[in-house]
């Protein structure tokens, strides 16, 4: 008989864990024991990089992050932000749209997928992605919402200049 030798408490723990991910029941965070908490230190660094310009860099560690906690739609939304500075529009249109199906409520995913959806000339769909942004910020404190309100305000004084015209 070839029977498999039996598996150390270790490696029957990591084997769980490892199916746990392959069947969709824990995130590879999870299943290494990895707390929201230290994911989103980890995105802090990220986000510092974004801001600097070090866009290679940022892009690593959100992909890093949208791997190990694939349901956050926080990290879509700023590898969304990364890949849109590094003019991958497409890819950044998924993550965006990724980040809002996660969370119907992302005010900086909708603002970001707004503003593609109009540089795409889905005008429609990117005012309506706009609008919201505003509506769950109304008071226009995330600088992607301000973003959002100057461009439905450029978009309308320019339908009213070509109204005049």
């Amino acid at each position: 008989m070839n029977e498999l030798p039996l598996k150390s408490e270790n490696e029957q723990y990591f084997a769980d864990r490892l199916e746990k991910v392959a069947t969709g029941q824990a995130t590879i965070a999870q299943a290494a024991g990895i707390t929201k908490d230290a994911l989103y230190k980890i995105a802090e660094r990220a986000y510092q990089l974004l801001n600097q310009g070090k866009l290679v860099e940022a892009k690593q560690i959100y992909e890093g992050l949208v791997a190990a906690d694939p349901f956050d739609s926080v990290f879509h939304c700023h590898l969304g932000a990364v890949l849109w500075r590094s003019v991958e529009v497409d890819r950044a249109f998924e993550e965006y749209d990724a980040a809002v199906r996660y969370n119907f409520a992302n005010t900086d995913a909708l603002a970001g997928r707004g503003e593609l959806l109009v540089a795409r000339g889905e005008i429609e769909k990117g005012i309506d992605d706009l609008s919201r942004a505003l509506e769950n910020d109304p008071n226009c404190s995330r600088p992607s919402t301000q973003r959002a309100r100057a461009l439905l305000f450029s978009m309308r004084e320019a339908a009213k200049a070509r109204m005049q015209n």
